[in-house]
């Protein structure tokens, strides 16, 4: 069965970005896995060695079946576990937020609850790295790009791989000019 279905994501994965919309959103579930395993969270982050690493989504949930590929996937030792979030749950139980379109005209309120945990948010609302968040995703010639926002990341007491930010459009990093 899940080999099947290995077939299927990267089938999917082949396809232009403009294709289907479902396409992008698997597309965006593997960025979000894939993000995962270079983000080192802080001592205390997870209760055990072996607790999940959660990934929340807030808003209306654009991933349908993409995100069920990630549950018990392993990264450092942690299944990964996939669950919505609403404003009014406990975002400490989350590792990472993926912010849906939705939630726009909320980001701010979103954020500000999300601020200074050890949480690493995502989302692909226009200009999210630099209204705050961390990892924001966009288009770019019929491909995904991120950026990254240095300096929330710092306050959220994550430590993002080098590999990553290589990979990545820097923005609110006073060491480095935003290009």
């Amino acid at each position: 069965m899940r080999h099947w279905l290995v077939c299927l994501i990267i089938a999917l994965l082949m396809r232009p970005l403009g294709a289907e919309v479902y396409s992008e959103y698997v597309l965006k579930a593997a960025y979000l896995y894939n993000f995962t395993k270079f983000v080192e969270w802080p001592q205390g982050a997870f209760p055990t060695t072996d607790s999940p690493l959660v990934i929340c989504i807030a808003g209306a949930d654009s991933f349908g079946d993409a995100l069920t590929t990630l549950d018990g996937k392993m990264v450092e030792g942690h299944p990964v576990e996939v669950r919505l979030f609403f404003l009014a749950a406990r975002p400490d139980q989350c590792h990472v937020v993926f912010i849906g379109r939705s939630e726009q005209g909320q980001l701010k309120a979103v954020l500000a609850k999300l601020a200074r945990l050890p949480i690493l948010t995502v989302s692909d609302i226009s200009d999210f790295a630099q209204a705050g968040g961390i990892i924001g995703l966009f288009e770019a010639g019929k491909r995904i790009r991120f950026s990254i926002n240095i300096t929330a990341a710092e306050q959220a007491n994550l430590k993002l791989s080098s590999q990553l930010l290589k990979l990545a459009v820097i923005v609110g990093d006073p060491r480095r000019a935003d290009p």
